[in-house]
């Protein structure tokens, strides 16, 4: 098949370079467009941060406006009171410079009927310096009629306390007397109740047998009953021994110094009476006793003073 070659035309070769022109006028202002659209775009959004930056300023300005304001209001307020509070001090204050100014008035008063009286004084000063001399020698006697009262109250003073020592001294004899008195009144006392239970029963025992017994007694009375010798024995206690309600002690004197059966001694401590003892077994040196008559609230202990002489 033959081909003949395509031969265009001048309007086709026309067109097809307006074409070409326009899709390169596309392209350059597609370009163009794009160029100018994407900074818009970018600008836009630029702005819209910048609108909302300013908004949040102008809210963050509004809240700090009102803070201002209250604090406004608040010192305003605070301002007011301390102005009422210094016109109240400043009324106080004057008060008070009223007051002061009414006893500045009243002192200065005062202080003339001061140098009023200073000035009598005075004058009595110079009247008393004028009896001065006299006045020492009245002084003088004074000191000495005192310094004489004082030596009779020394005396005086002196003999008060020996009296009261003596008053002591014989309040502590009286003391010792009534307690020996009180044990005399109770040894009595006991001997008589049981010479009475011993009588009654003498008075039931056959006529016969109580006389051989009242025979009996009155030849050993001098040998079994407790005596007081006539003469001084001292010693002291060396033990003692407790056995129920009955109280034994031992002395450090015995035969060689005297000492019998059925002897007395009295029991005593720095002149107190304590008890009176009662000898019932004698060695050479040594013997031993029961407490009878124990005086209330005392207790025999070893180193007691013991003494013939006893109840």
């Amino acid at each position: 098949m033959n081909c003949k070659p395509f031969k265009r035309t001048a309007r086709e070769v026309t067109l097809s370079v307006l074409t070409r022109l326009f899709v390169i006028a596309v392209t350059v202002l597609s370009v163009a467009l794009v160029a100018v659209v994407v900074p818009f775009v970018a600008q836009t959004e630029n702005y819209r941060s910048q609108v909302n930056d300013a908004e949040s300023r102008r809210v963050r300005a509004d809240v700090t406006a009102r803070l201002r304001d209250a604090e406004m209001t608040r010192l305003a307020n605070r301002e007011s009171e301390r102005i009422l509070k210094l016109n109240s001090a400043n009324q106080g204050l004057t008060s008070e410079v009223a007051r002061l100014s009414e006893e500045l008035n009243t002192s200065r008063a005062l202080l003339a009927t001061a140098k009023a009286e200073n000035a009598n004084n005075g004058a009595n000063l110079a009247h008393l310096s004028a009896s001065h001399e006299q006045f020492a020698l009245i002084v003088e006697s004074m000191r000495k009629e005192l310094n004489e009262r004082r030596g009779q109250a020394l005396d005086q003073q002196k003999k008060i306390i020996e009296l009261a020592d003596e008053s002591d001294r014989l309040k502590a004899e009286l003391d010792s007397l009534t307690r020996q008195v009180r044990q005399y009144q109770e040894t009595t006392v006991a001997l008589e109740d049981r010479n009475a239970d011993l009588e009654k029963m003498l008075g039931r025992l056959d006529p016969a047998i109580r006389q051989q017994i009242e025979g009996q007694d009155v030849a050993g009375a001098s040998s079994t009953r407790p005596f007081m010798p006539d003469y001084l024995i001292d010693g002291q206690i060396t033990n003692i021994a407790r056995l129920d309600d009955e109280t034994f002690v031992e002395l450090n004197i015995g035969s060689n110094d005297g000492v019998e059966k059925n002897m007395k001694f009295r029991i005593h401590r720095q002149g107190d009476f304590i008890a009176n003892l009662v000898v019932t077994v004698v060695d050479i040196d040594a013997c031993s006793g029961r407490v009878t008559l124990l005086d209330d609230g005392q207790q025999v202990t070893v180193g007691d003073s013991v003494q013939t002489g006893g109840l």
